[in-house]
């Protein structure tokens, strides 16, 4: 090997002395060296694609799981809906326990909150002063015709102190606002100037108020009628809704009524005409049932069809699927198949979940029969014994939904069959990891080798040559000298 040194080194080509292309040589035999590399790298590669079809497989399980789960909950199979003939009057919504039935609701007064303006033309504008001392507040019922005041129980009055720096009608309305006693001050601006009106928080008759005051100043936004004292106008009364349902008189605070049915809220939002209530029905929730189950169809044959074509063989490319003989997979196939597959004993109606419609096909997904599946849901006790029964002494009666429920739990583990299959592929990339890094190593040395007998071999041959050249040239004078 030829080198050339100067003050910064040395620069050296191999095979320059030789004339062999060493790099090329030794690039060759490096390459012979790395062919078992090369199938150590392509395994390495399979088990990463096999580590990330377990985990889709992982993924797919627990969507199955998330759609199993509505089908094992037993108060879905009592869903109700509610509608009634005018909505604009009255609304309805159901949940758990309400019963499906028929109901006349009539509806004779809103609930309203109580309101109070003071005197037109009594003040300017929002900067008028007018006075300080202190006022209270009193939530209570005040009777229609506000001779009486009644105190409403459990409410505690609330007294605002208003001084010279809250003396004006829109410091009043901060103070007040800011005292959170169960009424809301505005301003309202007309023609005549500002007025203070004053609203209860909340609707409901025992939510009327009363204002009462310690000085002769704050008079003009008094308001305490059963005294006499009316610096405040009423405009309008606080008030229950008074509603019937099928005939039973219901009172209410607010326009919503919770619970005068077990799992229904009525809205109320007009007064019936007399003679003509609003009718309202309650029926069985088939459609969520059936929304359930075909969320749980879609999700079972996504997972079905994930694991059919990654352990299959297609002839086309005549190559097997990522997972083909991975025996984990098959097995929860095979499980699979078989919870869902079999006859249940939970419910004499339906003791397959082809009798409720889900058929299994050539290819292992579930198909819906839609007439059947529309007569199943009819029937939500039977149903819901069928798929979601629960037998604390024995679980073969348990419901389809629920053995697969248990399965679906056990398999998503940290010690189930899906987080084994990772652990075991991640084992086995790292070993495979480990075996690269060490072949690396290996032809790393063997290069070193290989190089340093090729510099040898180099170094020969250049003196070699030398010694040819020079020989030649002793021979060539030898000649000249003897002519």
């Amino acid at each position: 090997m030829d080198s050339i040194s100067g003050t910064s080194g040395s620069i050296s080509s191999p095979g320059i002395g030789s004339g062999l292309n060493v790099n090329d040589i030794v690039q060759k035999l490096l390459d012979l060296d790395s062919q078992p590399l090369k199938i150590i790298q392509q395994r390495g590669q399979r088990l990463q694609t096999q580590l990330s079809a377990v985990g889709q497989l992982q993924s797919l399980v627990s969507s199955l799981q998330a759609a199993t789960t509505p089908l094992t909950t037993a108060s879905n199979y009592s869903l109700t809906t509610a509608s009634t003939t005018d909505p604009s009057v009255v609304s309805a919504a159901t949940s758990g326990g309400a019963v499906a039935g028929t109901y006349s609701v009539a509806v004779t007064q809103l609930a309203a909150a109580q309101t109070v303006v003071s005197a037109s033309g009594q003040f300017s504008a929002s900067t008028s002063v007018v006075g300080t001392g202190s006022l209270t507040i009193t939530l209570g019922t005040l009777s229609a015709d506000q001779t009486s005041f009644t105190p409403k129980t459990g409410a505690t009055a609330v007294t605002v102190t208003i001084d010279s720096s809250s003396n004006t009608l829109a410091g009043i309305r901060d103070k007040i606002n800011a005292a959170n006693a169960g009424v809301t001050a505005t301003i309202v601006t007309d023609n005549s100037g500002a007025r203070l009106a004053l609203q209860s928080s909340s609707t409901g008759a025992a939510n009327g108020f009363k204002v009462t005051v310690d000085s002769p100043s704050l008079a003009p936004i008094a308001f305490d009628p059963p005294n006499g004292v009316n610096g405040l106008t009423r405009t309008a009364a606080a008030a229950d809704t008074l509603a019937s349902v099928n005939g039973i008189a219901i009172t209410s605070s607010t326009n919503s009524l919770s619970n005068v049915i077990q799992g229904l809220t009525l809205n109320v939002n007009k007064l019936t005409t007399a003679g003509s209530p609003v009718q309202l029905t309650v029926a069985n929730n088939t459609d969520a049932i059936k929304a359930n189950i075909t969320s749980f169809v879609a999700a079972y044959n996504a997972l079905n069809g994930f694991i059919a074509g990654n352990t299959g063989y297609d002839p086309s490319t005549q190559k097997g699927g990522v997972l083909q003989g991975d025996s984990s997979t098959l097995g929860l196939q095979y499980q699979l198949r078989s919870l869902l597959g079999g006859f249940g004993t939970s419910s004499t109606t339906f003791a397959s979940l082809a009798s409720i419609g889900l058929t299994f096909q050539k290819d292992g997904s579930l198909s819906i029969d839609n007439t059947k599946l529309a007569a199943a849901v009819q029937n939500p006790a039977e149903l819901q014994k069928a798929l979601a029964n629960v037998d604390t002494q024995n679980a073969q009666n348990n419901g389809f939904f629920k053995k697969l429920s248990d399965w679906e739990t056990t398999v998503l583990s940290f010690s189930g069959a899906l987080t084994s299959s990772q652990q075991a592929l991640q084992k086995s990339i790292k070993t495979n990891q480990t075996d690269q890094d060490n072949f690396n190593q290996r032809l790393s040395l063997t290069e070193k080798r290989l190089r340093a007998q090729y510099a040898t071999l180099d170094t020969t041959v250049s003196q070699a040559n030398a010694l040819l050249k020079y020989v030649t040239q002793q021979f060539n004078t030898n000649s000249s000298s003897n002519k």
